[in-house]
């Protein structure tokens, strides 16, 4: 009988293993003062949710990169999470609307749910399918990460079936 529990046991943490991470449901501020929640974006297709601060130089770099694959996808929504402090987050708002980003922000300043995803260092860039799955996370940009994170849009829009394809013309 023991020796049957132990492997239950042992096939359940082994399933566990194997299982994909899901993404956590948040609601958040936008820079127009609209609370949204992380389902929202999901209902619409992929969701690329990037971690970032006004005074984090890697960060602004990636800006500009990751507004041309939200441009570009009709069914990708980026939402980039600002972790400025209150006192920062003009500068912040500022940055975006200066640069005319289409890209959806939204504000952490209490840093909810950079701890719910246990962001540590910034930049920090999360690809999220529809039903929750994490297909990437990766911290830190330099240039070509962008390329990498078209590869996992293009892998994601192959799965799909036909009908449901919907991409822009490339830039």
């Amino acid at each position: 009988m023991n020796k049957t529990i132990m492997i239950i046991v042992i096939l359940l943490l082994a399933a566990s293993l194997f299982t994909a991470e899901k993404a956590q449901d948040f609601q958040l501020e936008n820079i127009k003062g609209k609370m949204v929640k992380l389902s929202d974006f999901q209902k619409e297709g992929l969701v690329i949710l990037d971690f970032w601060a006004s005074w984090c130089v890697p960060c602004k770099k990636a800006l500009p990169e990751l507004n041309k694959l939200h441009k570009q996808y009709e069914n990708v929504n980026v939402v980039t999470i600002c972790t400025d402090k209150p006192r920062t987050q003009p500068k912040a708002i500022a940055e975006v609307k200066s640069h005319k980003y289409e890209f959806h922000t939204l504000l952490d300043s209490k840093k909810i749910v950079q701890k719910q995803y246990n962001i540590i260092n910034i930049p920090v860039t999360i690809i999220i399918a529809p039903d929750g799955e994490i297909l990437l996370e990766h911290t830190g940009f330099k240039r070509g990460d962008e390329k990498h994170y078209k590869e996992v849009i293009e892998n994601w829009l192959k799965s799909l079936p036909q009908s449901d394809k919907k991409i822009e013309e490339s830039e």
